[in-house]
């Protein structure tokens, strides 16, 4: 008869997420392979990838980020859940052909197209943004003159040509849309050949669904799933396939799976104060229900709104409240926006780490403080 898999509290839980996203403490490492083990980066708010990193990546400036997106080693793409990522160029082809049915099926109509016409319109808009970059109004233009013939009198399948002429493409951003600074609508650009190579299906579907547990482990099926819309039977299958595999249960009683060598820390393990990003992903790497391991679900709805994830600080490792930050010529100030009382302790860490984090995002301010 098998051994019983140990049961793992929240609190456990919590610790195990924090120290996979370098929130228990800062770590040394090189921000290339710091994207690669925090499972990419959100890149929906050009500086949410900065923000995050300063949190996670100790002596992290912003230019540390920036030259390898410069060079090419870091690119913004679509990706997870059809959102915007930052992925190490090494790991691009895995990420786009793992994710890839995931974006196709954000938005199908009916029947959906044929994906042989989609595969046509691809290639054209490949060959249109293959040394300039294009705005996405520009390649939808353009995508309006290729469209095939099942298209001419669907409005909604022309719309999803549309929308898939840059979403489903592999189309990358150029890199200054990837800068902290960016604020003007995105250019998009074809990869370079060296990025066009496909992986073989079971290896890309394997390095995804590692690079889930090794940045938000232990996890089930469903918090995968959810996290790379990558369909059930792939994951199980990536699953099947890996050797060093370890078995848990949450406190319900639910099959939690993780990297046999991956930390997991006690439930007693100082959490120190962190900030972080607007559409983190520490909050978003499960399925809902399973947020609560740094998301009290009391606070849920004050934190995620619709397609909005505001910014946040965790206090003992768990979301305690939201923060903004206003930023002008004279002065820039972060403000705290605290779901309930603070002790004196953690007020004043709270202090001292969101001055640190204000004056790394607004250097060019001449005063910087905290209030709230």
């Amino acid at each position: 008869m098998p051994a019983r898999a140990p049961s793992l509290t929240v609190r456990q839980l919590n610790r195990a997420l924090l120290a996979r996203q370098f929130l228990l403490k800062r770590q040394k490492i090189g921000v290339v392979d710091a994207v690669e083990r925090l499972g990419c980066l959100q890149g929906q708010w050009a500086p949410s990838p900065y923000v995050a990193l300063w949190s996670r990546v100790a002596g992290f400036e912003r230019e540390d980020l920036t030259r390898p997106i410069d060079r090419g080693d870091i690119v913004k793409a679509t990706l997870m859940r059809a959102t915007l990522h930052l992925v190490s160029a090494r790991e691009y082809p895995s990420y786009s052909l793992a994710t890839m049915e995931g974006r196709l099926g954000a938005w199908r109509p009916p029947g959906g197209p044929l994906l042989a016409e989609l595969d046509k319109l691809h290639r054209a808009v490949m060959t249109f943004a293959g040394k300039v970059p294009r705005t996405r109004a520009e390649i939808q233009e353009f995508a309006a003159g290729h469209l095939p013939p099942s298209a001419a009198k669907n409005e909604r399948v022309r719309n999803w040509f549309s929308w898939a002429a840059v979403a489903t493409s592999g189309l990358l951003w150029d890199a200054a849309g990837a800068h902290f600074e960016h604020r003007q609508l995105g250019r998009h650009i074809a990869p370079p050949a060296s990025l066009r190579k496909v992986p073989k299906p079971e290896d890309a579907f394997a390095l995804v669904v590692r690079r889930h547990l090794g940045a938000f482990g232990p996890a089930t099926v469903a918090d995968i799933a959810t996290w790379s819309s990558i369909r059930v039977p792939n994951i199980r299958a990536a699953l099947a396939r890996a050797k060093d595999l370890r078995r848990f249960t949450d406190e319900r009683g639910r099959e939690l799976v993780d990297l046999a060598r991956a930390p997991r820390p006690s439930g007693d393990a100082e959490a120190p104060p962190r900030f972080l990003a607007r559409f983190d992903a520490a909050i978003l790497g499960h399925a809902a229900p399973e947020r609560t391991r740094i998301l009290p679900e009391e606070y849920r709805k004050a934190v995620i709104f619709s397609a909005e994830v505001w910014p946040t600080f965790l206090v003992d490792g768990f979301v305690a409240g939201r923060w903004s930050i206003t930023v002008r010529p004279k002065a820039a100030v972060l403000e705290l926006k605290p779901f309930k009382r603070l002790s004196r302790a953690d007020h004043t860490a709270l202090l001292e780490e969101g001055e640190r984090l204000v004056r790394f995002y607004a250097p060019e301010s001449k005063t910087h403080g905290v209030r709230g």
